[in-house]
């Protein structure tokens, strides 16, 4: 009975205690001010807190639950006075869900009525069934489920019984059956009430105080800082453009998303990319554990375990150093760790502050030219210089850049402000571009801009404003100083270009021989023509873009620009006259051929070509020559072959004569005398045939010799 008071009065206590928590969460304020606040562009926030303190004093801040993972890996504490911080303190979320599981009923798994039932097991309960029936009173034995028939098709469904020990025996019911239940032991009934509330108190806390013990003597100054996810700040500009030097306006849009608010704070906005991750440290965690059981059937033998060959190396080293140099290499080993350790901390502070990575990928925008709005000269031209002035100061810090706001800001929590950060003039010379992916006949009026100020321009929108009346929108990549951009922000209706292809010609530039083989070389061109024709009242000057082809490696005429993806021409447009850009593209293409497979008419036409070297020209004319030799070998075997087949021919129809007579006959007597003549010239021209067919295959393979030999430039 002693242990289930102490139980209750815990509970009890804990439910006092997180109240409180949240009540003070929401109504107290940070006693240790907020003083600098850092924000990337990158989705991180370095946030400050400092002030001075006197001997012992406790501190807090609320942190909103979400931000306690960066809270708890990036938090850095300072007591520059020669004190020092005994602990950080926080709200852990486990003792809620620690102190629900030692209740009677546990409660944190949303369980159903079956699973509560089954916690209740030994214990008294009060039903009520239904209709008029008297409620029923017994101790809770068990729950089972049951598979019962639904329906005519033989379908089963699984429903949940509770078995109750009453005065009159044991009782089943089915647990749907249930519409009351009542705890008779009053502390299950008040336990399950103080669980309830207690998950009702963790619903509502959204956030949790971090407390801060300071121990020290005299006055001094202390600072907590710390990590955490914020929004990323953004920039939108506005450009005035007129009869002088372009005007250039950019605001820093900044949200104040904290827990609490921001009263004088030293802001800096920084565009670096640091390496930033979250880690599941708020939570804690356990470790599984493996379940051990006691084997009741068998013995293990001993077993004699095989050394770690990497400690048996350590022991090896270790022999050939005496205790004193053993002793001194240990030590050296553990001193580069701790000093890291230290460095790491300090370190970790100074790279929030500095750090920063790449700038961000060029953007690209345009906007439509709207109807022109009334200007009104009675109410003077627009100046953006005039109310407004750059509340801030820039640093270049290599790889990234920031802006330190001048004057202190003063932002309410889910509160946002946007903070002048650029007013000045800038370089910028008003261009027409062209590229047929974006529209087919119309340029678009753009600017090509140059960072003249000492700032770094953070990428943005731009609103542009022409002749006092708004012009479109265009947007800026990251701009550092002396760089420069292209801008496009509307149509050019008063401008019309029509391109078309020219298509493609081909042109041989070399022949060569090269191991039994004709390689021809050709240049390949192919055109594209733009004509232009300027409507409007004043010269414009003109770019013209071109996807880059890397097949196509020679252009004509050179580009004024080129991007990884572009070429850019430019060209100036008169009024009223037709201005024409041909830009030829080429490339070298070389064909090659077996040289004995090649036409002897074409061989002749290469033969003619001034683009034929002279070497070429005698190894083509010694080939050629020794062709015709082969050929004429040729023909001479070919000839006797011939001559062979038409005489044994004669011989079948001298044979078939002969069958036919009989040897008294006196035709017979001529056939016989013929055949015999065909015979001797017919073993004559075997012998001839056999030697020009041996003339002809030495010739033959000197001649592919010297074709697979041939080398000429």
């Amino acid at each position: 009975m002693k242990s289930q008071s102490v139980r209750g009065w815990v509970i009890a206590a804990a439910a006092v205690i997180l109240s409180s928590v949240t009540v003070m969460a929401q109504e107290s304020k940070p006693k240790l001010p907020l003083k600098r606040v850092v924000m990337l562009n990158s989705g991180i926030g370095y946030f400050e807190h400092a002030g001075p303190v006197e001997g012992d004093s406790l501190f807090e801040f609320p942190v909103k639950i979400d931000d306690i993972n960066d809270l708890l890996k990036s938090l850095v504490v300072q007591d520059r006075g020669g004190g020092q911080v005994t602990a950080v303190n926080y709200g852990s979320p486990e003792p809620i869900s620690q102190t629900l599981k030692t209740l009677a009923i546990d409660v944190t798994s949303n369980p159903s009525l079956a699973h509560i039932f089954h916690q209740l097991r030994g214990q008294k309960v009060e039903l009520s069934i239904g209709g008029d029936a008297k409620p029923v009173l017994g101790t809770v034995v068990g729950v089972e489920r049951r598979r019962l028939p639904a329906g005519r098709d033989q379908q089963v469904i699984d429903s949940d019984y509770l078995l109750l020990r009453t005065t009159a025996g044991l009782r089943s019911l089915a647990v749907d059956s249930i519409l009351l239940t009542k705890f008779v032991d009053e502390r299950t009934d008040r336990e399950f009430q103080q669980a309830l509330d207690l998950l009702v108190q963790a619903h509502q806390q959204d956030q949790k105080m971090i407390k801060l013990d300071f121990r020290g003597k005299g006055r001094r100054e202390v600072s907590v800082g710390y990590v955490q996810e914020s929004p990323v700040w953004k920039t939108s500009y506005r450009l005035v453009l007129g009869e002088k030097a372009p005007f250039l306006q950019g605001w820093a849009i900044v949200e104040n998303t904290t827990a609490q608010d921001w009263s004088n704070v030293q802001l800096t906005l920084m565009s670096g990319r640091p390496v930033s991750f979250q880690m599941a440290l708020y939570q804690p965690l356990y470790a599984i554990r493996p379940t051990a059981t006691l084997d009741l059937h068998t013995s293990v033998a001993p077993r004699v375990y095989n050394q770690d060959l990497s400690s048996r190396e350590d022991e090896f080293l270790a022999a050939s150093r005496t205790p004193e140099n053993a002793t001194t290499s240990t030590r050296r080993r553990r001193e580069p760790a701790m000093q890291g350790m230290g460095g790491g901390m300090g370190g970790g502070m100074g790279g929030m502050g500095m750090g920063g990575m790449g700038m961000g990928g060029m953007g690209g925008g345009m906007g439509g030219m709207p109807a022109a709005m009334p200007h009104d000269p009675e109410r003077g031209r627009m100046s953006l210089a005039e109310g407004v002035e750059s509340a801030a100061s820039a640093e270049d810090l290599g790889e990234s850049f920031r802006y330190v706001i001048k004057a202190p800001v003063t932002l309410a929590r889910n509160q946002s402000a946007m903070l002048p950060i650029v007013n000045d003039s800038i370089q910028g010379k008003k261009v027409y571009i062209y590229h047929p992916g974006v529209q087919t006949k119309h340029p678009l009026a753009g600017l090509k801009l140059t960072n003249s100020t000492e700032l770094h321009l953070q990428q943005g929108p731009v609103t542009v404003f022409e002749d006092d009346e708004y012009a479109g929108d265009a947007q800026i990549a990251d701009i550092p100083p002396g760089s420069t951009r292209l801008i496009s922000y509307a149509l050019d209706l008063d401008t019309e270009i029509d391109m078309s292809d020219e298509g493609e010609d081909k042109v041989i530039v070399g022949i060569a021989i090269r191991r039994g083989g004709l390689v021809v070389s050709h240049r390949v061109t192919r055109e594209t023509k733009y004509v232009i024709k300027n409507s409007g009242a004043k010269p414009k000057s003109m770019l013209i873009e071109k996807e880059v082809d890397e097949e196509w490696s020679q252009v004509e005429p050179a580009p004024a620009e080129k991007t990884r993806d572009l070429y850019r021409f430019a060209i100036t447009a008169e009024p009223g006259k037709v201005a024409t850009l041909s830009v030829v593209e080429s490339k070298g293409v070389s064909t090659r051929m077996v040289i004995q497979d090649v036409d002897i008419a074409q061989l002749k036409l290469y033969l003619k070509l001034d683009q034929a070297s002279a070497p070429v020209r005698k190894a083509l004319q010694e080939f050629l020559n020794r062709k015709s030799t082969l050929n004429i070998l040729t023909s001479k075997r070919s000839v006797i072959e011939a001559q062979i087949q038409e005489m044994t021919a004669e011989q079948v129809r001298l044979r078939d004569n002969l069958k036919s007579l009989r040897e008294k006959d006196p035709l017979y007597e001529r056939y016989a005398q013929k055949l015999a003549a065909s015979e001797d010239s017919l073993e004559k021209l075997r012998g001839q045939l056999t030697e020009a067919r041996q003339k002809e295959e030495e010739f033959k393979h000197e001649f592919e010799t010297f074709a697979a030999e041939m080398v000429a430039e």
